[in-house]
């Protein structure tokens, strides 16, 4: 018996972090930074005093609803798997609490909210806002979840993930961001210095009117790696169930792309309604990239240069995704494709309403010789008010008839 209440003791004694977890709340308007913290009452003011709180995995710290505060929010703690570190909000209403940079001097390497070697960190409910710099920032840190935020007016990027694995943004708001003209942004940026982060997971979010500078990498919704040298391994990226659209430039023309990435890893692309971005819906990779590349049962819609497209030394598949354009004003080809990789693009449905004279539409279009020989294209249905072209990698516009003479979509249709 005096083995087993030994063995029980050292039990009770491991699960004392998270049987006690404390709850500290923070009230910007009704809180003293003397107070304990430890109730509504006894509040705390500033976020400040929460850095020099001593917090341990299974802690929460909530911001009363409606309250704002000018300053930085440094994550100091880490939390345990089943037991994470938490901010969230209390109090009655639904006003999120406010983290805003307005009159906030955001250091270099650091963002308006920013969890730097931590792990198992969440965001839950807060709005940020305003930063100079970027809204929130993930580096060199593992498990942390943004949820139910809204991030809108930043400089720089909406959301920076770098260096980090585990990383998840759901359900959250994130539009205006990419606010500096003179470089290139995002809502949502994953990037890394020539490492092998993994796991990602970008849910059920709205993207929008992120604006940014000039060129195609411009003001993306969601940027994946970057461009010039050590360009990353993104492995384990999913993207599912967000609405992407209106990112881009007004002031440059076809500068923007819902979803864009120069990056080596896998990424899937499931389920996302991804329209009215200033270039491409969707485009990934780039010569001598290899990302595979899945993207599956979304909605595009009236993007202007492409719906969707890559360009990989891997694999890519499109398959169950409706391409949908009614816009006679715009490009809007269907699926740009190339590299030293195979595309696959089988059941999709292609329907453009309306005419154009613009002369680089098209339903497919190849980008360089290798993929006339590797593209698998097959059980597609393609409808179009006109023009009805295909595009082959010397440019050669080819009617439903020749395109499948040259071994493609054998087994698709092109209803009159």
């Amino acid at each position: 018996m005096t083995g087993h209440l030994a063995r029980l003791a050292f039990l009770l004694l491991a699960l004392a972090p998270a049987a006690f977890s404390a709850v500290y709340y923070v009230d910007s308007y009704n809180g003293l930074d003397n107070n304990t913290g430890l109730s509504p009452s006894a509040a705390w003011m500033t976020l400040g005093r929460v850095r020099q709180a001593r917090l341990f995995p299974g802690d929460y710290v909530l911001l009363v609803r409606g309250g704002i505060w000018y300053e930085q929010l440094i994550v100091n703690a880490s939390g345990s798997d089943g037991a994470p570190v938490a901010f969230a909000a209390y109090g009655p209403g639904t006003a999120m609490p406010v983290i805003d940079g307005t009159t906030v001097n955001v250091p270099q390497q650091s963002a308006l909210v920013t969890v730097s070697s931590r792990s198992w960190v969440t965001i839950d409910g807060i709005e940020i806002r305003n930063s100079v710099r970027d809204g929130f920032m993930v580096y060199n840190a593992a498990n942390v979840a943004l949820r139910n935020c809204a991030v809108h007016g930043h400089q720089f990027n909406g959301v920076i993930v770098f260096d980090s694995s585990n990383v998840t943004v759901a359900n959250c708001e994130l539009y205006g961001n990419s606010l500096n003209t003179a470089a290139s942004y995002a809502g949502i940026s994953i990037d890394g210095d020539n490492n092998t982060p993994v796991g990602f997971g970008i849910l059920g979010n709205r993207i929008h009117d992120n604006v940014g500078g000039q060129g195609w990498n411009g003001a993306n919704g969601i940027c994946l790696g970057h461009t010039g040298s050590n360009i990353p391994t993104l492995s384990g990226v999913e993207i599912r169930g967000n609405q992407i659209y209106n990112n881009g430039n007004p002031s440059q023309n076809q500068a923007g792309r819902g979803i864009s990435g120069s990056f080596n890893g896998d990424v899937t692309i499931v389920d996302n309604t991804v329209y009215r971005n200033a270039s491409a819906g969707v485009y990934l990779g780039d010569v001598g990239l290899s990302p595979v590349i899945d993207i599956a049962q979304n909605v595009f819609y009236d993007n202007a240069l492409r719906q969707f497209g890559g360009y990989t030394t891997a694999s890519a598949t499109a398959s169950q995704n409706l391409l949908l354009v009614d816009d006679p004003t715009i490009t809007a080809m269907g699926a740009e494709v190339g590299g030293l990789g195979p595309w696959t693009i089988e059941q999709n449905t292609f329907v453009y309403t309306t005419n154009t004279t613009d002369p680089y539409r098209g339903f497919i279009r190849i980008n360089n010789p290798e993929q006339d020989a590797l593209l698998i294209s097959n059980f597609n249905t393609f409808y179009s008010a006109g023009p009805k072209r295909w595009i082959d990698s010397g440019d050669v516009v080819l009617t439903f008839a020749q395109w499948q003479a040259a071994g493609y979509d054998g087994n698709s249709a092109n209803p009159r």
